[in-house]
């Protein structure tokens, strides 16, 4: 049996927080914080304004928000990220972007501020704003 899987469509805007045991796929918009405790997967085209945070995290679209991966974060070619970042492994292709904060290693949790944001512990790395903040050299 197949751990279920959780898809918002493209016409499909959300607004609040989205809390799953499984995996999230984001083909649209969420407006709020996604806790998976499978992969959450957001697709090209689509947009986040809210803290993620699951084992595995793929961005190929928008997120407006702190990322918390236990394991890897990958950001695609497509992939645009602004916010800082707590994960065990990173991967960023070649175009795509990270301006905020990385925290690498293992992965402590986001926390509450007490003002409804979270925040990350403490961060190790910054990344420059800008299109190439973040890219992976040429291999």
């Amino acid at each position: 049996m197949t751990s279920p899987q959780n898809f918002i469509s493209e016409d499909t805007t959300i607004k609040g927080s989205v809390t799953t045991a499984s995996s999230l796929t984001v083909a649209g918009a969420v407006e709020g914080d996604i806790n998976a405790g499978g992969d959450v997967n957001v697709l090209a085209d689509a947009t986040v304004k809210g803290d993620i945070s699951g084992p595995a995290v793929t961005i190929s679209g928008k997120v407006e928000g702190r990322i918390n991966a236990s394991g890897r974060l990958l950001i695609t070619a497509k992939g645009l990220v602004q916010g800082d970042i707590s994960v065990r492994s990173l991967l960023i292709e070649e175009g795509g972007t990270l301006q905020g904060q990385c925290s690498m290693g293992t992965a402590a949790p986001l926390r509450p501020t007490g003002n409804g944001r979270i925040t990350a512990p403490t961060t190790t790395m910054t990344a420059p704003p800008g299109p190439a903040a973040a890219r992976l050299p040429d291999r």
